[in-house]
């Protein structure tokens, strides 16, 4: 017979003649009969049946006050498919917290405890239902939601102003770990890992565009003159499994080798020989054969930085890698027609993985390697080649891809990472960005919450406090920013990256994890990894297009024109009279934003906040613009289309359709400037 498990509500009430509900089987995974009873009033009626949008569970309160009863289907506004399956969702976690994690000595769980369960959880499925708002994102289910910490941070942070749902958020997670994940179906958050605290709790900040444009131009250089090493650093490091090579001459001549004929050659002539002088300079420099080894740990952090740049990342998820981290994954395969020719040939991306199996699929986490990481990686293994000569162990799943140089000083060091933080390698480089007023007032736009300028590691004349996980919030940022705006300071390699990704991000989030997931071989599909980089991309589009609308908008001293031009101009009016102060002006866009009533993206001629498809803008018609509502229009942008236009115009003949067209842009546009803008001016 299979053990039963007990209402934790119902334990502790039979002194009051209360009615038993059904009991469950601990065995069984599944959802419940839809008949299954949770309550029974004292007259052993149902009150709590777990198919009805009804459920009261006042008849198993001990407290004198009546609670709230469970109203499912009144939580939204519209009840659909995927509403009524979020709905479903928040049942099936109710039921197993009352019936399989209890509370108390004997297992007794409060009424009132169920319904603070419920207050959360509504407020979860209603989290989850908004995210359709945003196209990146998409309806969430409840099971994401409490698997993915980014997710549910940004439900956390949605709630900073709830005192009860960032204390219960821990409650409900450490109960649901106790259901455990075989019963629940998936694995939730431990509320250990979670480390969100309202007093104390800041998310690492975006790195200013001024420092991260100069650490990408920095680090790009610095992986240039890696890269003319590439062919030459295996022969070289394993040079030093002689533990005279490289070192002085006088030093070989104590050690009395019997004349200058057995002298090996001093660090500077090997690096000369080899072709690498060049390669061991500035940051790297190396005169001497006791610097060898901390130049190569420079070498690895600058190459882990790399790697943080532009994937996102985590530090642990760095150290890692192995040596054969690298591999290319498929998303188009190859098509041919009946006539066997090849119409679209095979397509794939570079990926890095830190973990994989023998059984034919990645199973650990894998991220999009752009050029420049795939670049990093090859350094990286090459550097690895001419170690592991030295370890005397062969490269492969087993070696970590940053093998410890400390084997160039001290024969017996053991096989593992090397210590590749911050403060035990300095780059010259990273030490040199200094913070600026400009670029503390920048930061404090991407965090209002947070007051930067009473941070004393964040002083102007301080150098950046550098984390590896700044890239990792920076590229998030940044890279959803591009999505919506231009930034033509950004290296060409750097947008290229961001573009890449903002075209895999936008074929679908099916494609998104057959790219960058793993194979989960119980549930026989690809899952993206929860904690991966492209989740906060997706919940990073709201904030950073929020942000990009005011600093490229709002905090212009040239006027605006158009619909929402106008109105941003009405804004900027009230915010200089002192009517009403920015930061008010700034979370109600955020708002606006989140709840999907505003958008924005670049246009010719200025910026449009419509939000959905754009038929004139996929069609080219830009002169649409000057009507729309949703439009903001820059007068020198309008300046630079009619000159534009008119050199257009000269080039095409009186009587053809493209004159015509391009004609009638030009009047339009020359109509809007006289009518609007010079009038203005005037």
């Amino acid at each position: 017979m299979s053990l039963a498990a007990v209402s934790g509500l119902f334990v502790g009430t039979e002194r009051l003649g209360s009615f038993a509900p059904d009991k469950a089987l601990i065995t069984s995974a599944f959802v419940p009969n839809p008949d299954f009873v949770l309550c029974r009033d004292n007259s052993g009626a149902p009150t709590a049946v777990y198919k009805e949008q009804v459920w009261d569970f006042n008849p198993y309160r001990l407290s004198s006050k009546k609670v709230n009863k469970f109203y499912f289907e009144t939580v939204f506004e519209f009840i659909g498919s995927e509403q009524y399956s979020l709905i479903d969702e928040a049942k099936y976690v109710i039921y197993c917290l009352i019936y399989f994690v209890g509370g108390g000595r004997a297992g007794k769980l409060s009424v009132g405890t169920v319904v603070n369960y419920w207050f959360v959880i509504r407020a979860a499925i209603k989290f989850c239902d908004r995210q359709k708002e945003k196209p990146a994102v998409g309806s969430l289910t409840l099971r994401q939601l409490l698997t993915t910490p980014i997710y549910l941070a940004a439900f956390l942070e949605d709630n900073k102003d709830s005192c009860l749902i960032a204390r219960l958020v821990s409650s409900i997670l450490r109960g649901l770990i106790l259901v455990g994940e075989d019963r629940l179906g998936y694995r939730v958050i431990n509320s250990g890992d979670l480390k969100f605290d309202r007093g104390s709790y800041h998310q690492h900040p975006v790195i200013p565009t001024r420092i991260y444009l100069g650490m990408i131009n920095g680090l790009s250089d610095l992986l240039d003159q890696m890269h003319v090493g590439i062919g030459r650093f295996e022969s070289f490091i394993a040079k030093f499994d002689d533990k005279y090579y490289g070192l002085n001459f006088s030093t070989q001549s104590a050690a009395g080798f019997g004349g200058k004929t057995y002298f090996r050659p001093a660090m500077i002539d090997a690096l000369e020989h080899h072709g690498l002088a060049d390669v061991f300079s500035g940051e790297f420099l190396c005169e001497h054969k006791r610097y060898f080894s901390s130049s190569l740990l420079k070498m690895q952090y600058a190459l882990k930085q790399v790697i943080h740049l532009y994937t996102g990342m985590r530090d642990q998820e760095v150290l890692r890698m192995p040596y054969n981290c690298l591999a290319e994954q498929v998303y188009i395969k190859e098509s041919v027609d009946d006539t066997g020719v090849v119409r679209d040939r095979t397509r794939a991306v570079s990926i890095l993985s830190t973990t994989t199996k023998f059984t034919g699929y990645r199973k650990a986490e894998s991220w999009f390697a752009p050029s420049d990481v795939v670049k990093a990686v090859k350094i990286a293994q090459a550097i690895c080649r001419g170690l592991s000569k030295l370890y005397k162990i062969a490269t492969g799943p087993n070696c970590p891809l940053f093998l410890n140089p400390s084997i160039l000083k001290h024969k017996g060091a053991e096989v593992g990472v090397g210590s590749l933080t911050a403060s035990n390698v300095r780059l010259a480089a990273f030490k040199s960005f200094v913070i600026e007023s400009s670029d503390l007032q920048e930061l404090s736009q991407t965090d209002t919450k947070r007051d930067f300028y009473h941070e004393s590691k964040f002083g102007v004349g301080q150098s950046w406090p550098l984390t590896s996980h700044q890239f990792r919030r920076s590229l998030a940022f940044y890279a959803s920013n591009s999505g919506f705006v231009s930034l033509p300071s950004l290296k060409s390699q750097y947008k290229h990256m961001t573009i890449e990704m903002s075209r895999y991000y936008s074929n679908g989030f099916e494609n998104l994890r057959t790219i960058f997931g793993y194979y989960d071989p119980g549930r026989k599909e690809f899952v993206l990894p929860p904690s991966h980089v492209a989740l906060e991309f997706q919940m990073g589009i709201p904030m950073a297009v929020a942000n990009q609308l005011l600093s490229d908008v709002l905090f212009r001293d040239a006027p605006l024109f158009g619909g929402t031009g106008s109105y941003m101009e009405k804004q900027k009016t009230r915010v200089e009279k002192g009517e009403v102060c920015v930061e008010d002006v700034r979370a109600e866009t955020v708002v606006q934003v989140k709840s999907g009533s505003i958008s924005y993206r670049d246009t010719l001629l200025g910026g449009c906040t419509k939000v959905g498809r754009c038929d004139s803008f996929m069609l080219g018609d830009f002169t649409e613009c000057l009507s729309c509502e949703g439009a903001i229009i820059k007068p020198e942008l309008v300046d630079d289309a009619i000159q534009v236009t008119t050199a257009e115009l000269a080039g095409y003949a009186d009587n053809t359709g493209e004159y015509q067209i391009t004609k009638g842009d030009l009047e339009r546009l020359s109509y809007f400037k006289a009518r609007q803008i010079n009038r203005v001016e005037r």
